[in-house]
Order: structure tokens, then C-alpha cells, then sequence
């Protein structure tokens, strides 16, 4: 049995993804949107999960919902990237994102994985030409490194005991986040 303060460090996700799914709704980011959201989602299992005691009970969908809504979020990242000047077409991005990670989850698992890896590199590498492109700002790139890092070197850190790795995973993903988030408000207010 994992102790309730697991819950605090998911409560961080889920205030930040309370704070910039509307936000960035309002600003027509709607993939970055979609995706904070399902940060939050995820997280809001975990909440509910060890904070009503209800580990067992929703060990199962913690688990496929992390897995299931973080590569979503990952592939919605991605394809704000690649697609951003593209408004029309991101709601059918983000179910396709959606159907995508669901898909994977059902048919591939073991490439969940390897497939947020590969589609926060390529955001990243998308957004660090942006900054050299267009002045953008270094906050994406910030945020993409802070999730990328945090899946490869903290999530299971040897050096760290279970508890402290996973409040650093939880409070690592809120920092990328509000970075991510931080972008691409400021990018929506310097192009209005």
C-alpha cells in the first residue's frame, strides 16, 4: 500500500492542468489545451486513488489511464508543434491522438513508451528550431526537456526512494507544464 501524501504531488498536476487546459482553450491553443487536460485526468485518478484510499480498487485504471492519457498529451504535443498554425484541424488531431495512444494500449503496449519518448523528441527538436526560426521563446523547449528528462532519468531513479522519485515525477511533469503552458500564452499575446 502506497501512503495518501502520493496524492499531493498528483494534486500539483491537477491544479496546474485546472489553471492551463482553460487558459490555453481561450486562446484557441487547443491541442496544448487537450493535452493539459489529460495530464490533469491522469492525475485526478491518482488523487482520488490514494487520497480515498481506493488503491486497489483503482490500481488497474491509474495505471491505464496514466499510460493511455500521457501518450496522448505526448502525441498532442507533438502535433501542436508540427500543426500550429493550423487551427481547424486540432480538434480532429487531439481524438486522433486520443484514439492513437488508446490504440497502442490495447494492441502495443510496450510501445507506449518508447512512442512518448520519440514524440516528445520531435516536439522538442520542433520547438528549439522555432526559437532560432522565429524568437520564440526558450520556455517550450524548457518544458518539452523538463518532461522528457523526467520520464528517462526520475521517474524510476535508483538514487531516489519510491516516494521521493514519484513527488519528483509529479512535481517535474507540473513544472514542464507551466512552461509549456507559459509559451504558449505568450506566443497567443505577442501574435494579437
Amino acid at each position: 500500500m502506497m501512503p495518501a501524501h502520493y496524492a499531493l504531488s498528483d494534486a500539483a498536476i491537477v491544479l496546474v492542468a485546472a489553471w492551463a487546459a482553460p487558459a490555453l482553450w481561450l486562446n484557441r491553443k487547443i491541442l496544448p489545451a487537450v493535452a493539459m487536460a489529460c495530464f490533469g485526468l491522469a492525475a485526478s485518478i491518482g488523487v482520488v486513488r490514494f487520497g480515498a484510499d481506493l488503491q486497489a480498487e483503482l490500481a488497474a485504471v491509474h495505471a491505464a489511464g496514466s499510460l493511455v492519457l500521457g501518450l496522448a498529451a505526448a502525441l498532442m504535443l507533438a502535433a501542436a508543434c508540427f500543426w500550429h498554425h493550423s487551427q481547424r484541424r486540432q480538434g480532429y488531431l487531439a481524438f486522433a491522438a486520443l484514439a492513437a495512444a488508446a490504440g497502442t494500449y490495447f494492441v502495443a503496449p510496450t510501445f507506449i513508451g518508447p512512442l512518448f519518448v520519440l514524440a516528445l523528441t520531435g516536439a522538442l527538436l520542433v520547438r528549439i528550431v522555432q526559437v532560432f526560426r522565429s524568437g520564440s521563446s526558450w520556455f517550450g523547449p524548457a518544458g518539452l526537456t523538463i518532461l522528457l528528462l523526467d520520464t528517462l532519468v526520475i521517474r524510476r531513479a535508483p538514487w531516489l526512494a519510491e516516494a521521493s522519485a514519484w513527488h519528483a515525477y509529479h512535481l517535474l511533469i507540473a513544472l514542464g507544464m507551466l512552461a509549456l503552458t507559459r509559451v504558449d500564452l505568450h506566443d497567443r499575446a505577442q501574435s494579437t
